[in-house]
């Protein structure tokens, strides 16, 4: 492969997600018309393999292969049956009584960075993203109808406690907002350490 094809496999593998050709030009500084270019002809590259080359007219991925998606089905399904870890259920929590957090927001009340257990919520169904109108490099998480389910509740008003709890919620809030105001590096409201066991130091989902 060319260089510039190295580089932008690289970054799809990295980002693990629909990247577009808007971003990769900016980040490679090369011409998108290059990019969307090259791109094309990488295509025929991942033919019988594993891993296939999706694209649009805005973004490209790398997603596996529909000859593994029964395997990979069955992987998710194994997964998707195992108990949630204390970290997910208590990232779980700042969601549902905050009804809508970015991953900022959450890394900031748990102390810890919360990507890896972001992504297996969402695969999981019990959490989707949305627009941040207010940044829209950063989403909003917010519950979903799966997780009332799983929590055999109607409503998030149900939750234990929930006027208390989100009330503590909106006094970490002003903390948080005050200190990003006053430029400072936000105080770790949580545990200490700097990631779970589950989790790594990654960008923005």
């Amino acid at each position: 492969m060319k260089l510039l094809e190295q580089k932008i496999e690289s970054l799809l593998f990295y980002k693990n997600e629909p990247v577009s050709f808007a971003w990769l030009s900016k980040v490679l500084k090369t011409p998108k018309e290059t990019i969307k270019e090259t791109v094309a002809q990488m295509d025929s590259y991942y033919d019988n393999r594993g891993i296939v080359l999706v694209q649009t007219n805005d973004d490209v991925a790398l997603m596996t292969s529909e000859s593994t998606s029964e395997i990979l089905a069955e992987l998710t399904q194994a997964k998707e049956e195992k108990e949630l870890s204390k970290q997910a259920l208590e990232t779980l929590a700042i969601i549902a009584y905050r009804g809508k957090s970015t991953k900022a927001e959450i890394d900031y009340i748990r102390g810890v960075n919360s990507v890896f257990i972001l992504r297996n919520l969402l695969i999981r169904g019990l959490i989707t993203k949305k627009p941040n109108m207010l940044d829209k490099r950063s989403p909003l998480y917010v519950p979903t109808h799966d997780l009332l389910s799983f929590l055999g509740i109607s409503s998030l008003n149900e939750l234990p406690q929930y006027e208390g709890v989100s009330k503590k919620m909106e006094d970490i809030d002003e903390q948080y907002q005050s200190e990003l105001d006053t430029d400072k590096e936000p105080i770790v409201v949580g545990n200490t350490q700097e990631s779970d066991d589950e989790e790594g130091s990654e960008e923005e989902l």
